[in-house]
């Protein structure tokens, strides 16, 4: 089959299979109920899943299992530096070693049976044909995205070690989970699933080990065998590396990755047949190590991989965006960078990994990319636009869990209820519950509750969900209280104190931050060497005729101020761009930004609060109130500016009093900061201006939001 033909039918599948996506996707937008089915049908999943953690014991087996693989897959994704596959992607990759590999492996044994007969504990079954299919339908989702992908031509390294170990991941995540549910004897359950009479433990799953899970005997070992990521990471990587060079070295390159996986291949049909298979057989194992250079091995291959992919992108850095403080780009610069966004300035650490992967992502697009991986290039991803949807679910979610909790409880005889019994007493049944686990259990659950959300959504809704999950229990006696006196929370100071103290128990450490309050922050602004943000400039009484600082009369002389906003303060009317409208795919107006700075990424928006006092004649009370004048003129005409331009807009042009000069919707989709400047200055205004601009942080935590009053 020559190129031509094999590039005919490589287009035919996979255009067929876009038009299908297509379709698919459209189902929704025709028969909307169809989303609201979906997404009941989901949550009531998720909670019967949580349900069934408290009544059956192979759910919580398989939650363990699942939160190993989960560490291993984390572990992939940490060293993995020079990745551009993102989180959902890997993820992918782990769902297709499920739903994928293990059924071709299923079918393709029981189709070599069903042929020449034999058991499966037959030593041929076990130590020849098992470990050569598994081995290499491993390879299944890699070889497909291959295939198949517009962007395989831009793979750093690095994601052909990653799709691997994660194919890897999802095919032990079954395999150990069949182990353990079978398992489950006396013995199983008293020294654990994997204990054997003679053997001692044969399978390790070690907090503190790389790559835990391997198979090694525990008594006198001599052989053992890595775990499935590892194989098929190397594998992988081989792969990558046959691929990449093949043009300098010819196509006898993809030797390397046919011997890796012979390799592979030996060391899990010598640990599958150690006592059955012939000497000689198990003479070669021990040429290669018996098993026990496996995991080294990877490890060397995966530092060369990303030295390579490094010094590869640092041939196209002029073209790349950098910081000033980067002159080359390397791993631990890029972790400096992130691990300071995540200390000093949180709302932006999702976006300086966003850059960061998306920076390698264009950089091997430049270097190896055929024109249909440039023709796609991902745009980043700045900000979760789901991530108040989830939240508002998950409330739902939870009071559904605490009351599955409760009976859950009741039927297990943990909780012994009178017969009086009532919704405000599971409450506090399930925070007694909570007091009595361990700091360890605790842990344990909110991991859980962490890494499975974190299959579905993104980082920072995952770890909502997380604290979330654990401030419910946790405020049992509280909600208790509530729901049988309500009018609680009808005062002000009980509501405030309400919210407060739930707020505080989502965050960690909140009781800290209850007890150590003041001294916490001071200790912590000392460590990180900030300084606290400027008190408002509200003007003061004089006192005894004086004013508070400095002679009457003579103004205030103030140190130059430290607050980078101050720094870069730029009249609207002063920015490079001004009247930038926005406009959608009908050529209809879709709002207009004052101001725009691009270099600094900012927008400018002048605000007027003239006609904020004017008294209504009828009612003889002003107009609207500063709170209502900020909700309007700040957060929703902002909500609705920032959707627009993420979602609707499809090009900007000049207003009619706009620069005849304007950038591109291209150039200003990545701007994350909004800099308001109002004429007007008031307490009431300042007080109600904060409330607003603390909405729009909360729902769009990848921007800032700031602004100055008084400005004319």
């Amino acid at each position: 089959m020559d190129t031509e033909t094999m590039w005919r039918i490589r287009s035919g599948i996979r255009d067929y299979a876009e038009a299908v996506y297509r379709f698919v996707r459209e189902i929704p937008k025709r028969y909307p109920l169809l989303t609201t089915f979906y997404a009941v049908w989901c949550w009531i999943s998720l909670l019967l899943f949580i349900a069934g953690l408290f009544l059956y014991r192979d759910s919580r087996t398989m939650l363990v299992q699942y939160l190993w693989s989960f560490y291993v897959m984390l572990q992939s994704w940490l060293l993995c530096r020079s990745k551009t596959f993102t989180w959902r992607k890997t993820a992918l990759f782990m769902l297709l070693g499920i739903l994928l590999v293990i059924p071709v492996t299923a079918w393709t044994l029981m189709g070599v049976h069903g042929l020449v007969g034999g058991r499966t504990s037959d030593t041929w079954s076990q130590a020849v044909i098992t470990p050569i299919a598994e081995e290499i339908w491993k390879l299944l989702p890699l070889g497909l995205y291959l295939l198949f992908s517009r962007r395989a031509s831009a793979m750093s390294l690095s994601d052909y070690a990653l799709a691997g170990a994660a194919s890897g991941i999802g095919f032990q995540l079954m395999e150990e989970l069949s182990r353990r549910w079978l398992n489950s004897g006396i013995i199983g359950r008293t020294y654990g699933y994997s204990t054997t009479m003679l053997g001692g433990e044969t399978i390790h799953w070690d907090f503190w080990t790389l790559f835990p899970g391997r198979f090694e005997e525990s008594i006198f070992p001599t052989i053992m065998t890595v775990s499935h990521p590892v194989h098929t990471a190397m594998v992988a990587l081989g792969l990558g590396l046959a691929v990449r060079y093949r043009k300098r070295l010819s196509n006898w390159v993809f030797t390397l990755p046919a011997l890796l996986l012979a390799w592979s291949i030996l060391d899990h049909a010598a640990y599958n047949g150690q006592n059955s298979l012939p000497e000689w057989f198990m003479t070669i194992s021990d040429w290669t190590g018996s098993g026990y250079h496996t995991k080294d091995t990877f490890l060397l291959m995966l530092l060369l991989g990303l030295v390579l992919d490094y010094f590869a992108l640092n041939r196209v850095r002029s073209q790349l965006p950098m910081t000033a403080a980067e002159r080359f780009l390397d791993p631990l610069s890029e972790i400096v960078l992130m691990w300071r966004a995540f200390i000093l300035r949180r709302e932006s650490f999702s976006s300086v990994m966003a850059l960061a992967r998306e920076r390698r992502e264009l950089g091997f697009s430049l270097l190896y990319g055929n024109p249909e991986a440039v023709s796609v290039q991902e745009e980043l991803r700045a900000r979760m636009q789901h991530h108040y949807r989830v939240a508002a679910g998950l409330a739902l979610l939870l009071i559904g869990v605490v009351i599955l909790a409760g009976f859950a409880a009741y039927w297990q005889g943990q909780v012994q209820l009178h017969a009086s019994a009532c919704f405000s007493c599971m409450f506090d049944s399930l925070q007694n519950w909570w007091d009595r686990l361990s700091f360890r259990e605790k842990g344990a659950i909110l991991l859980g509750a962490f890494s499975l959300a974190l299959l579905f959504v993104g980082f920072w809704p995952a770890l909502g969900f997380a604290f979330t999950a654990i401030s419910i229990p946790a405020s049992g006696h509280e909600i208790a209280k509530d729901i049988r006196d309500p009018k609680r929370l009808l005062t002000p100071e009980n509501a405030a104190a309400a919210l407060l103290a739930l707020a505080l128990s989502r965050v960690p450490f909140g009781r800290l931050v209850k007890k150590g309050g003041e001294r916490l922050r001071k200790w912590l602004e000392k460590l990180l060497k900030r300084k606290s943000r400027p008190e408002p400039d509200i003007p003061h009484k004089p006192v005894d005729g004086r004013e508070e600082k400095g002679e009457p009369g003579k103004p205030e002389e103030k140190e130059p101020s430290k607050n980078p906003e101050d720094e870069d303060y730029v009249h609207w009317s002063k920015a490079k761009y001004k009247g930038v409208e926005l406009y959608d795919s009908r050529n209809g107006a879709l709002g207009e930004f004052d101001g725009i700075d691009v270099e600094n990424g900012i927008f400018y928006e002048a605000k007027s609060a003239e006609g904020l006092n004017r008294i209504h004649p009828k009612t003889g009370k002003p107009q609207q109130t500063p709170q209502q004048f900020t909700d309007k003129q700040l957060y929703q005409k902002t909500k609705t500016r920032i959707n627009n331009l993420m979602e609707k807009a499809v090009g900007t042009r000049t207003t009619p009093d706009g620069t005849s000069e304007i950038p591109s919707l291209e150039d200003i989709k990545s701007i994350r900061r909004f800099q308001f400047q109002l004429d007007g200055d008031s307490p009431e205004l300042r007080a109600a201006a904060e409330n607003s601009l603390n909405r729009l942080r909360q729902e769009f935590p990848d921007y800032t939001f700031s602004i100055r009053f008084g400005v004319k």
